[in-house]
């Protein structure tokens, strides 16, 4: 059993670890979209995954990263268009927890690509899925 009292409420360093992967990424996807503007004949898709990516939201309300990701890309069109989203936990209520916070998410029908949730152990099988 896994000892989920981690994601009761949201710590400050996840506060701030949330924060800056929102800022980075956001800062990232910049920088990819306008090269795949420069560059139309390649695929023009851009990718987050979070292989511990947990229920979504924590027990006090706030929002994760996985959905601070989904709802910038819900915000922004051009990457709206092009976010595929994968998020993976190892625990089934995690897994169950954050699929049902994708689908409230305001928005996330206009993603383009629907996010994927899957349930697997961090190993060697995972980047064979």
């Amino acid at each position: 059993m896994v000892d989920n009292s981690f994601f009761d409420e949201a710590a400050e360093q996840s506060l701030i670890k949330t924060a800056i992967v929102e800022k980075y990424f956001s800062a990232w996807a910049r920088v990819i979209i306008g090269s795949q503007k420069r560059h139309p004949q390649h695929v023009q898709k851009i990718a987050y995954i979070d292989l511990f990516a947990g229920p979504g939201r924590y027990k006090d309300g706030t929002l994760s990263t996985p959905l601070k990701i989904l709802s910038r890309a819900v915000e922004d069109n051009e990457l709206r268009q092009r976010l595929v989203a994968i998020f993976n936990d190892k625990d089934k209520a995690n897994v169950s927890s954050l699929k049902e916070a994708i689908r409230n998410l305001p928005g996330i029908e206009t993603l383009k690509f629907k996010p994927e949730v899957i349930c697997e152990e961090v190993g060697e099988n995972i980047v064979k899925t």
